[in-house]
């Protein structure tokens, strides 16, 4: 799933800190795949000192692509 849906994450690691990275934020000055791997990176090299990851996905604007494609595909596949 692309980063531009997400607007947090939240990793509680084991001695109960939580790191809070704020991802819409971050879209304003850097790109989705420099965004993506650097999550990725963070969370396979501290793996075991992690106790949950919390994400909070903007569903409204999801959704809005998800009909938006569907349509898209449904007029293609179904035009006379």
């Amino acid at each position: 799933m692309p980063v531009k849906y997400l607007l947090f994450i939240n990793i509680t690691l084991k001695n109960n800190i939580v790191i809070h990275y704020d991802i819409a934020k971050e879209l304003k000055k850097k790109q989705q795949s420099t965004i993506a791997r650097f999550l990725r990176q963070t969370i396979e090299s501290h793996y075991t000192k992690i106790k949950s990851v919390d994400l909070k996905f903007d569903v409204p604007a999801l959704k809005r692509d998800m009909e938006s494609r569907t349509s898209l595909l449904m007029a293609k596949t179904f035009k006379k």
